[in-house]
Order: C-alpha cells, then sequence, then structure tokens
C-alpha cells in the first residue's frame, strides 16, 4: 500500500503542472491576442504583395490619384482601389459606382439616358474581362481605373504607356514570351527597344525582322515598329485600323496619314509628314495584338521611339501617345 505522504505529495505536484500549465497558456493567448496572431501564415509581415493603384480620367490623361498599397494574398483589385481611394460601389459590390465623389453617369441623365461617362479597368495597361472584384491582384501589379466617355466605343482595350509593366506582369501571369519586330532599314533602332526591354527585366529579346506572312504569336507579348507604309502591308496590322473607330481607337493611319479623333469619335486632326504614333491594336495584348510603334515616315517613327523609351523611365497610363513635327499630341485630341 502507498503511503498517504507520498500520495499527496504526487497531488500537489501535478496541482502544480497544472496550474503552470494554465498559467502558460494564458500567457500565450495573451501574446497572439497583443500579436494580432503574427506567427499565423495568413498575417505573417501584415503583407505579402504590393500593387500600383492609379485614378485617372479622360483615357489617363488626368491623374487623380497614383500609390502603391499593400495588400494581402489573395486580395482583388476592388480592395486595392478602396485602399487608395474613397469608393462607393453598387450591385452588390462589383460595380464601381463612384471613385472620391466621381459618379458613373450613364443612366441618371434626363429621360433616364444620362452621358456615357463610366469608370473602366485595366490590369498593366489591358482592359480586364472581369470585374474589379473579380479580379485576384498579383504582386506588381499596376491597376488604372480611368473615368471616360464611351461614345465611340465601349470597348478601348490596352493603354499603351503602361510600359514595361505590361510586357513584365501580363494579364493574369507573366507573358510566354516577348519579342520586337521591325520593318527592313529599322534594325538598329528595334535593338535599342529590346535592349529597353531587357533592361526592364523583360528578355532575352532577340529582334527579327517582321515579313508579310507575320501573324501575332498567341500568348506572347510583342512590339512592332516600322513607317506606316511598310507595316500595312501587313494583314493583321492593316486590319487593326480598318474598323479603328469600333475599337476604341482615337489614333491611327489611314490614307498614308495619321488621325486623331476627340472622345466623342470627331475627326480633329490628320497629319501626312513627321507624324509618328505608339498605340496597341487588336483585341489586347497577349490575344492577338501588339504594340506598335509607327509613323508616316522616318521622322515619324523616331520621333515617337524617342518619346516612348523616355516615358518608360516613368510610365504614364496614356492611351497611346501621337507626336507631329516633334510635338507631342494629346489622345483623345481635344475640343477647341
Amino acid at each position: 500500500m502507498m503511503p498517504v505522504a507520498r500520495k499527496e505529495g504526487e497531488r500537489e505536484g501535478a496541482a502544480r503542472v497544472s496550474r503552470l500549465a494554465a498559467v502558460l497558456l494564458a500567457l500565450a493567448a495573451a501574446f497572439f491576442l497583443v500579436r494580432g496572431c503574427a506567427w499565423m501564415p495568413w498575417n505573417r509581415g501584415g503583407t505579402e504583395l504590393r500593387a500600383r493603384v492609379t485614378v485617372t480620367r479622360s483615357f489617363g490623361r488626368v491623374v487623380l490619384r497614383d500609390r502603391t498599397v499593400e495588400l494581402r494574398r489573395g486580395s482583388d483589385a476592388m480592395r486595392a482601389l478602396q485602399e487608395a481611394a474613397e469608393v462607393r460601389t453598387a450591385y452588390g459590390g462589383g460595380f464601381i459606382e463612384a471613385v472620391d465623389g466621381l459618379e458613373s453617369a450613364y443612366g441618371k441623365g434626363p429621360g433616364g439616358t444620362g452621358e456615357k461617362l463610366d469608370w473602366f479597368f485595366y490590369v498593366n495597361g489591358q482592359m480586364a474581362d472581369v470585374g474589379a472584384a473579380a479580379y485576384q491582384v498579383r504582386d506588381g501589379d499596376w491597376l488604372v481605373f480611368d473615368y471616360h466617355r464611351w461614345d465611340l466605343s465601349p470597348f478601348t482595350p490596352a493603354l499603351a504607356g503602361c510600359f514595361p509593366p505590361s510586357f513584365l506582369n501580363g494579364y493574369g501571369g507573366p507573358p510566354r514570351g516577348v519579342g520586337v519586330l521591325y520593318a527592313a532599314g529599322w534594325e538598329e533602332e528595334a535593338r535599342e527597344l529590346a535592349r529597353a526591354l531587357e533592361d526592364a527585366g523583360a528578355g532575352p529579346c532577340v529582334p527579327a525582322e517582321i515579313g508579310e506572312g507575320w501573324i501575332p504569336s498567341p500568348g506572347c507579348y510583342e512590339a512592332v515598329l516600322g513607317e506606316w507604309a511598310q507595316l500595312e502591308r501587313i494583314p493583321p496590322l492593316a486590319g487593326s485600323f480598318r474598323q479603328a473607330e469600333e475599337a476604341g481607337m482615337f489614333a491611327f493611319f489611314r490614307g498614308g496619314e495619321l488621325l486623331l479623333l476627340d472622345e466623342r469619335g470627331g475627326e480633329r486632326a490628320r497629319y501626312a509628314h513627321a507624324a509618328g504614333l505608339v498605340t496597341c491594336t487588336g483585341p489586347r495584348l497577349g490575344e492577338g495584338a501588339v504594340l506598335l510603334l509607327s509613323g508616316t515616315d522616318r521622322e515619324g517613327v523616331q520621333s515617337a521611339l524617342r518619346l516612348f523609351l523616355e516615358g518608360a523611365q516613368s510610365p504614364e497610363p496614356y492611351l497611346a501617345l501621337a507626336v507631329a513635327g516633334g510635338e507631342r499630341l494629346g489622345v483623345p485630341a481635344e475640343v477647341p
């Protein structure tokens, strides 16, 4: 039979162990409450990705807000916008009704029609095919929320100024490959453009001369360089400007001239000499579209390339870059 003193000693020891365990558990709970469960994987370091959020109007011509936000992995683009600005949503939170008080106007005018003014959402320069609440942000994404008219077309697929993020991050993931194609006589300029891509982290990028049988490579991002008189012989490029207005393009080549439209689709100017253009053609980069750097003549192409490369050092969310006689022009054109 076990002595009574030994039994009591064991009971006291067990009680001390229990009290100690309770104290340690309470301290651990207090620690996690104070630290906000900092050791948990969903809260480690507070944030796991960064994204640039730019709020603009008139196809990127007026920048209203521009900041970098920190987000938890799995956050959507609506959450990113809410970190950067005051947002009012509709239809269950999936539709942007207003940003910093700037409201969607369509359906609110006399007779319920209103002006065709709304918010549009771009990811690394490409118009999103889902709402902001449905797009999961990736680290390094550049999210542009632009308030613009859609009298001409509700579909303006890409912002050419979002370079180099468009060639680095793509849409929902990096492109399968990047390339620079050039018309005969433009190899040196193409190499300069390729170096800019590689310096930005997209590469390797080996320039190649473009042929008349060329077609865009699905999933790849390509830049095409040369005079329009050379490039218009290539069916996919020529076709991109045949219905430019319906495709939401406000600057394009037609009849050997560079045409500029205003936001309502009215023609504002034509340039036949020393005119250059940087724009995106086709449905969207990576889906049969290209970044086009072209001009009415050699001077126009060189001017466009120079301004484009200068702007790449500090990217702006412009729709397209037009230049004539060495002077940068607004796209869409301003109404006098």
